[in-house]
């Protein structure tokens, strides 16, 4: 298919998911998409916001696969204790605690979402990390900490919800100490001549609707050449795709019969972008058109 195939040019899919207003606009969508989607992560992923890490030949549950994801963050960044980590989009804070509790670092948490911020402090109290973790309510992309304030930073699924990645790699860049590093694990997607007119109209409403508003700068094989231009060195970006789809599988499991009945016939993929996701997203991901990495880099000395 050739980009003339499309109802608009690739880049017109790509700035109108980066138009969307202001800062404070997009902070609102995102905290409106959070607060209609709590109680399902809540009841299906126990609070968690991203995928599991399942192991080739080996079956797993989610919640191993959860954990397992958990231990490649702490592997790939080499988190140690004593380390200072940014978890940048903590959520509630199921990932930070659980690091801080394996690894003996000391986690910070930032995230836009307040009620989401204070679930996270509740967390950590229950599970003992509370002098080992810290939440507060900031901008990942203006944070105010100081210069070189972390060993670490890390994301788990939500760099996408910048409006401004490349302003928000520089943030990163600022706050990591010389020799810090940084792990992402993120999507990436084909180039949109790639989809065809239906696909990157379902694409475009998933992402939307789930407000990520950077999430179709994300392409195949070319993010590594950002982390170079915000100031990284040793950038590289690894496919686990295959680890990561039978997470996606299973929720489209569950998913699949009331997005036919309720989303698709009304074309309300928007409205309910978490069950539209596990199924169109999934379809996107076999065919390749989504991917799942791990992008690395550290900051030079």
């Amino acid at each position: 298919m050739s980009p003339s195939d499309h109802t608009s040019e690739p880049s017109d899919g790509h700035d109108r998911l980066d138009r969307v207003g202001d800062t404070h606009a997009l902070h609102r969508r995102i905290h409106a998409y959070y607060r209609h989607s709590e109680r399902g992560y809540e009841r299906v992923l126990g609070g968690a916001k991203h995928f599991g890490f399942h192991p080739e030949g080996r079956r797993i549950d989610e919640a191993q696969a959860r954990a397992l994801l958990h231990e490649q963050v702490i592997a790939r960044a080499q988190i140690g204790a004593g380390d200072r980590v940014l978890d940048a989009g903590c959520g509630t804070g199921v990932v930070a605690c659980d690091i801080a509790a394996r690894s003996g670092a000391h986690v910070e948490g930032v995230d836009i979402v307040d009620f989401e911020i204070a679930k996270a402090r509740a967390r950590a109290a229950r599970q003992g990390v509370g002098e080992r973790t810290g939440f507060s309510v900031m901008d990942y992309s203006a944070t105010g900490f100081p210069d070189s304030r972390f060993d670490v930073v890390y994301t788990t699924e939500t760099l996408s919800h910048s409006p401004d990645v490349d302003r928000t790699l520089r943030e990163f860049h600022r706050i990591l100490r010389p020799g810090g590093r940084m792990v992402l694990f993120e999507y990436s997607i084909a180039e949109p001549e790639a989809f065809s007119r239906r696909e990157w109209q379902l694409f475009e409403r998933v992402a939307e609707g789930s407000a990520m508003a950077g999430l179709a700068s994300f392409r195949h094989g070319r993010f590594p050449e950002r982390l170079a231009a915000a100031g990284f060195a040793g950038a590289s970006e690894e496919n686990i795709t295959a680890n990561m789809l039978p997470s996606l599988q299973w929720l489209r499991r569950l998913a699949r019969l009331p997005y036919y009945l309720l989303t698709w016939p009304l074309g309300r993929q928007r409205a309910n972008p978490n069950r539209s996701a596990a199924v169109v997203f999934c379809a996107m991901v076999e065919k390749g058109l989504v991917r799942y990495n791990i992008y690395s880099a550290y900051k030079p000395l």
